[in-house]
């Protein structure tokens, strides 16, 4: 066996590869004798079929085999021997289709283009300057939040006539077309929402209402869906779409939610016994929580600006030819190369993205273990439960066994993976870029990072 490699340019090479008989010969008789042992054939006993039938019957697609695999082989140990840093696959050149004689096979040669990943240097410094975007939450905000918690904490209290936010209670009774009631209709009594109630078309009827209050009620226009038309009357999705009745709907109660005090009580119900105990401390914490919460946006905005600069700034030829015909190959009978063509600025960019992001990784030694998304798993779930960052042994081991289960999903896995390297690339970006704070309203924050990437 004997590998060579052809430099055509900086980007470009060939490699060939010449087998002798001997590189192949003795495996393919190997496998001749294997099948002599398990062929069966009418007028011959289990094992004894001469080797030259079987050789006859199976030696060319053995040798097609065989050679397959002996390439592959080859190509793959050359590649890793020589260190050679490459983009997509070899393609094998034209010739290869004639080189093969399967009768008499001999000497084989055959040869493959590589096409080689560029050299460059990256420049990430304080050199380029990025501006990293972060929300200023007013006190409106704040008080909004705390309005909020206030009636989500409030109870329930009799209102003097229904109005938007109140929860009426009343029976729903299904009616003929001349207005009486249906016998064995459908009668429900049940709370309804007024964010039930589809704005702009019979809203206006829930309005006002009291205790005795008539009215009666169009579902199909009154009601946003048929899953919560279904939801009011307990009837199936499907029932509801098909529902034509027209139903009286009598009042029984109108209640409204009273506002809870802001006091220790409030605070401890909100955040736990003893977290805080000041509404001073509530909007900090509110503040603090709302800057978290929106500071993934914000960093995914920086990330998004500097791949975009590094991109289209970091100076290297590709060997353009050959990822076209590379990419052609790999989507065989699914695209043209009209349809590369037309699209390779697109695929080009996200190679060269590929190139960069392998670059800053190996140079800012940025590696994601297994534990690290096991750990990143354990800690979503904890959020999830509503305990973040909780210091109790049984339940944090308890989230690590549910985490061990999500490991299978190699889908999710592949996500946190890309997520867990982004954040790290971020911080390299945030400690070696000039990067400049700026702080905005929520509504330019929120126009701000949906701004196309120049």
């Amino acid at each position: 066996m004997n590998v060579t490699q052809e430099n055509v340019d900086a980007l470009n090479a060939i490699v060939r590869i010449q087998f002798l008989p001997a590189d192949y010969q003795p495996q393919i008789e190997a496998q001749l004798r294997d099948y002599s042992k398990k062929v069966q054939m009418p007028g011959f006993r289990p094992g004894k079929v001469p080797s030259g039938m079987v050789k006859k019957m199976y030696g060319k697609s053995i040798l097609v085999d065989e050679l397959n695999k002996l390439t592959s082989d080859t190509l793959f140990s050359y590649l890793r021997d020589n260190q050679l840093d490459v983009l997509g696959n070899p393609l094998p050149q034209a010739a290869n289709d004639t080189a093969i004689d399967l009768d008499n096979p001999g000497e084989i040669n055959l040869s493959f283009e590589l096409g080689l990943a560029p050299k460059f240097e990256l420049d990430i410094s304080s050199n380029h300057r990025f501006n990293i975007y972060k929300v200023k939450l007013d006190g409106t905000y704040i008080d909004d939040i705390i309005a909020d918690y206030r009636k989500r904490l409030g109870d329930m209290v009799d209102s003097e006539s229904s109005k938007d936010g109140d929860q009426i209670t009343g029976l729903f009774e299904e009616l003929n077309a001349d207005g009486t009631v249906k016998v064995d209709g459908i009668s429900k009594k049940t709370t309804i929402q007024f964010d039930d109630i589809k704005a702009g078309n019979q809203q206006e009827l829930f309005t006002g209402l009291k205790a005795g209050s008539e009215v009666i009620v169009d579902f199909q226009t009154a009601v946003a869906n048929p899953t919560v038309t279904g939801a009011i009357l307990a009837i199936s999705k499907e029932e509801a779409e098909q529902l034509t009745s027209n139903f009286r709907f009598t009042v029984e109660s109108v209640k409204e939610s009273s506002l809870a005090e802001v006091n220790q009580d409030f605070f401890d119900k909100l955040l736990g016994p003893g977290m805080i105990s000041s509404e001073e401390e509530l909007r900090a914490r509110i503040q603090e929580d709302g800057e978290s919460r929106y500071r993934k946006d914000t960093d995914n905005r920086l990330f998004n600006e500097v791949v975009e600069h590094l991109v289209n700034n970091t100076r290297f030829e590709l060997p353009n030819e050959f990822l076209k015909r590379w990419l052609i190959s790999q989507n065989e009978g699914k695209v043209n190369s009209d349809d590369i063509e037309s699209n390779y600025e697109n695929y080009s960019k996200g190679i060269r993205w590929q190139l960069i992001e392998g670059k800053i990784l190996k140079e800012f030694n940025i590696a994601v273990s297994d534990e690290d998304i096991l750990e990143s798993f354990t800690g979503d779930f904890l959020s999830y439960m509503g305990a973040p960052g909780t210091q109790d042994e049984m339940l944090r081991e308890r989230a690590r066994e549910i985490a061990k289960g999500m490991m299978k999903n190699e889908k999710e896995v592949n996500k946190v993976y890309d997520r867990l390297y982004n954040e790290a690339m971020t911080t390299v970006f945030l400690s070696n870029f000039d990067i400049h704070s700026v702080e905005l309203p929520f509504d330019a924050w929120v126009e701000q990072l949906n701004k196309p990437l120049n």
